[in-house]
């Protein structure tokens, strides 16, 4: 089976998101075989002629290791808002080239311009499309006036598809209160996979001395791109003063960059909270040693067009490691999770960070309440269980194109 995947972000950097965790793993299949067309969305990519020229990129390994995709980037011009345009006509004809020399048997888009682009071709080559939708795409768009012609495309992509998959139960929500086809929607979770919650021991030790982490410490943590709504800063600024005279002993761990990072690392020297760890953008693969280092994990997400509606993949990771959640009562987080399931809610930003103090005061308490997201995580998020059903899909969307 070919598989084309269209998505308008950088595969190499950004994530690992939900495509790169399925993708990889399916790619090791040797009957299965993944292309994937993204796009240079940070500019990584630099050339001093004006054109940059089309990239093939392999054994790329984000979510796993030994994966088997193949990452197609296509030449544009390098002058500012020509760039996304001219990197969606090398796509167009990209597309068309891998069409007739090696048809997919499948196409399944996580973008909105690329996949209205490659949904329009697959009706023209009759080739079964999937609109797989982990986040409400237009409420990203940074320009205010384009959030509107987003949100259209998302509807086009809504109706055309041939099948429309969701990673939470919001988001199935959402869809169908835009008039999509009950039977056209599927809701498949983000997964996890044990073998990314094994610790080493030797680099744990390494990160405790390199951090200079006590065990009479209380760690928390936070992971993911820096965006300004985060409310990291307001973290910091609430307990600084309080952790420089001793009366808390508190760690902060924050891994990730983009958004206010730089101004982060510029605000925490200022105000010389040498309590406050900024790793910047960490491996995948050593992740995991540094969510072990936490006695809780924070959401700390101010409630917004943008967080409404997620359950990022980052929460299960959380849980699958025993630990737990504290989180603003973020509607997608409490429709998947439930309260009692090892993430625990605040009221607003304010709140949380109250309670980060007072959960300060029980690490065993906290223990337990991380053991009972484990068990959640352990009945409905292996990814095993989730690609199997993804297969399923497939198999019976190609079978069903075929034999009309």
């Amino acid at each position: 089976m070919n598989i084309l995947v269209l998505q308008e972000t950088d595969w190499l950097t950004r994530g690992p998101h939900t495509q790169h965790h399925v993708f990889e793993r399916i790619s090791k299949n040797s009957n299965i075989k993944i292309s994937v067309l993204d796009y240079d969305i940070d500019k990584k990519m630099h050339s001093k002629s004006i054109l940059i020229k089309k990239q093939i990129f392999t054994n790329i390994n984000r979510a796993i290791d030994n994966s088997n995709v193949k990452i197609i980037r296509t030449a544009h011009i390098q002058v500012p808002y020509l760039r996304r345009f001219t990197s969606l006509i090398t796509n167009f004809f990209e597309m068309v080239n891998i069409f007739r020399k090696n048809r997919p048997d499948v196409i399944v888009g996580f973008s909105l311009t690329n996949g209205v682009i490659g949904l329009i071709l697959s009706k023209l080559y009759r080739i079964p499309y999937v609109f797989y939708y982990i986040d409400l795409l237009h409420t990203l768009i940074p320009v205010h006036y384009t959030k509107k012609i987003a949100s259209i495309f998302s509807r086009f992509l809504f109706k055309n598809s041939d099948k429309v998959i969701v990673v939470t139960k919001s988001l199935q929500k959402y869809v169908l209160n835009e008039k999509v086809k009950p039977e056209k929607v599927k809701v498949l979770l983000n997964g996890i996979s044990l073998e990314n919650t094994i610790v080493n021991k030797e680099k744990l030790n390494h990160l405790k001395q390199k951090y200079m982490i006590r065990d009479d410490e209380f760690v928390f943590f936070f992971m993911g791109y820096l965006y300004e709504f985060a409310g990291l800063k307001e973290i910091i600024n609430y307990y600084n003063p309080v952790v420089k005279k001793g009366k808390l002993k508190f760690k902060f761990i924050i891994i990730g960059d983009g958004g206010i990072y730089n101004s982060l690392i510029r605000y925490v020297e200022e105000i010389k909270a040498d309590w406050v760890i900024l790793t910047g953008r960490i491996p995948f693969f050593d992740i995991t040693e540094y969510i072990e280092l936490a006695d809780l994990c924070l959401m700390s997400f101010d409630l917004n067009d943008i967080t409404r509606e997620i359950t990022p993949v980052k929460i299960m990771e959380y849980m699958a490691m025993k630990k737990p959640v504290l989180s603003n009562s973020l509607p997608g987080v409490l429709i998947e999770i439930g309260k009692n399931n090892g993430v625990i809610f605040a009221r607003n930003q304010s709140e949380l960070i109250k309670k980060i103090e007072s959960l300060s005061a029980n690490k065993d308490k906290l223990k337990q309440i991380g053991l009972k997201g484990f068990k959640l995580i352990k009945m409905y998020y292996f990814w095993p269980k989730i690609l199997n059903s993804f297969k399923r899909i497939l198999f019976e969307l190609i079978k069903n194109k075929r034999s009309n």
